[in-house]
């Protein structure tokens, strides 16, 4: 994963948010957490992948993404900036997820989000995540493209990003794994092409292109543009994570049911980077500190620096890979 060579200190803000009347409201102010020793913690921002908020922008800007599971066959991105700036847009923001607790856990940032279902927004009220929607200090995070409909049109910038992780993010110590490549022993298997479904709805297609030493994120439709770029996102590197979910025990807005994951302990992981697939291992035995991926000999793996995209899958997903 990309390295930001920083050390940070774990500090829990409090804050009550101030979100979208469909998701819920609270009127009281984020409190600002005091300094301490350490960095702040990152972005954290919340991305939309249905068919209707494509094309999206900034993607590949980022550090790294977690995409899984929402509802109804959907996925959603928790999509990390460790250093957030630049005027470009980031978009299309949309609300939280049950697994959204679960990866602020890991990485102590400060969430961007348009709101939440209420069980949500109880649940980081509770433990005081701060999170940050369109009506968070007068709305100077977000705003509203007119030529998208809603609810498709939220989006933000690294500018506006920075200024919110200043203010609210945690001081965080941890490190994440330096820059390198993989162990060379055992030898990696070639992959030119990867092809899984991470729902029964959206198949996910990458094709590796030796002359970036990056892999295009094709879709059941066609590629996966950045609005930015005009082009294919093209992570770095690829993970795949098998982890079970379940149902999180409400309904989306359209009734359909929420979805959580049981993101804990440990569970088999495929790494692909640099046209090579890696068999290896995730581990989040400590919940409160970056989801670490372990390679055959048991130590975290170095991976090249650029965007990694990390994608939950069932457990037992079929695979092709050539």
């Amino acid at each position: 994963m990309k390295n930001s060579n920083r050390r940070f200190s774990v500090l829990a803000c409090c804050l009550t948010l101030s979100l979208l009347a469909a998701c819920g409201t609270s009127a009281n102010p984020i409190a600002t957490p005091t300094p301490t020793p350490g960095r702040p913690g990152p972005a954290m921002v919340q991305i939309e992948n249905s068919i209707l908020a494509r094309p999206q922008a900034g993607l590949q800007q980022a550090d790294l993404v977690y995409e899984y599971l929402a509802e109804g066959g959907i996925t959603r991105m928790t999509v990390i900036y460790f250093k957030p700036s630049g005027n470009q847009r980031i978009e299309p923001v949309r609300s939280a997820r049950p697994v959204t607790i679960h990866l602020w856990h890991a990485y102590h940032g400060v969430i961007f989000f348009s709101g939440a279902n209420q069980r949500v927004l109880d649940m980081i009220a509770a433990e005081h995540i701060p999170a940050l929607s369109e009506s968070s200090d007068g709305g100077i995070y977000f705003s509203r493209d007119p030529s998208r409909r809603a609810p498709h049109n939220l989006y933000t910038d690294g500018d506006r990003l920075a200024k919110g992780v200043q203010k609210y993010a945690p001081r965080v110590t941890y490190q994440l794994p330096a820059p390198g490549t993989p162990p060379a022993s055992p030898a990696p298997a070639a992959a030119n092409r990867i092809v899984f479904d991470q729902t029964n709805f959206h198949r996910v297609t990458y094709t590796y292109s030796a002359a970036e030493t990056a892999y295009a994120y094709g879709t059941e439709l066609g590629p996966l543009i950045d609005k930015n770029t005009g082009q294919p996102i093209k992570p770095v590197n690829v993970i795949l994570v098998q982890v079970a979910h379940h149902d999180a025990g409400f309904t989306d807005v359209l009734g359909a049911p929420a979805v959580d994951f049981n993101l804990q302990g440990t569970g088999p992981a495929d790494v692909f980077t640099q046209g090579h697939h890696y068999t290896a291992k995730w581990d989040l035995t400590n919940a409160e500190q970056p989801l670490k991926i372990l390679g055959a000999d048991g130590n975290p793996m170095h991976l090249p620096p650029g965007l990694t995209w990390i994608h939950l899958v069932d457990p037992g997903t079929p695979i092709t890979v050539s």
